[in-house]
């Protein structure tokens, strides 16, 4: 009678380096600015897995931390929901500095959202200027899934009309997004559009189609 011996497992699993460790798992912090009841925190729950709440509760500030795998990498993101309702300069200098990057939210259906963008972001331009920094600035216009309400247009050099996008990205170089807290619509958009730009020597190329407009 034969004998089957059997064959030794030759595959050994390569020890990770502590440099790819640091290269695999990346840490950053994100101070989310708005005015009250744009829904700051609404999105920030729907991205650390909390879900959607629809009654308005004012903050004053608030920490989160969440963490997520993309593309064999682990990205941590700790965020600061700053207050909306009450106004804290100092809090707000203080987040900004801690911050790796900034969002910007403003929603539809409350005008004087938008014009508050001016404010905070002559705000992160002083306080990254007194420390020789840059930091990536993203602005979400929330709500898209409210019915017969619409982005502000604006009017270019020319006094052709263009959209908000168009006219935040060329006069701020910021990078715009349309998200629905309530439907989870382009929420981890959000979080691809911050690790393009905090990680541009590896660019990341996300799958998800990120919808803009939808309902309208």
């Amino acid at each position: 009678m034969s004998l089957l011996r059997a064959r030794p497992n030759l595959s050994f699993k390569r020890k990770t380096s502590s440099l790819e460790k640091a290269e695999n798992h990346m840490k950053f912090t994100v101070a989310f600015f708005g005015d009250s009841g744009v829904g700051k925190s609404s999105i920030i729950r729907n991205l650390v897995g909390e879900g959607y709440i629809q009654e308005h509760i004012p903050t004053v500030e608030e920490f989160y931390a969440t963490q997520m795998i993309y593309r064999n990498k682990t990205y941590e993101f700790d965020i600061i929901d700053s207050s909306g309702s009450y106004e804290f300069p100092a809090m707000r200098r203080i987040a900004i500095q801690k911050a790796d990057a900034v969002v910007l939210v403003y929603s539809v259906d409350r005008p004087k959202s938008f014009t508050k963008l001016e404010i905070y972001l002559d705000e992160i331009q002083k306080c990254c200027a007194d420390s020789n920094r840059r930091i990536p600035v993203i602005i979400v216009s929330n709500k898209a899934d409210l019915p017969n309400l619409s982005e502000p247009t604006f009017a270019d050099a020319r006094g052709i009309e263009i959209s908000a996008c168009d006219y935040l990205e060329s006069l701020w170089k910021c990078q715009w997004l349309s998200t629905s807290a309530r439907f989870n619509l382009n929420i981890a958009a959000i979080f691809y559009k911050l690790l393009e730009k905090l990680c541009p020597e590896r660019k990341i190329r996300h799958r998800s189609t990120i919808l803009k407009n939808k309902f309208r």
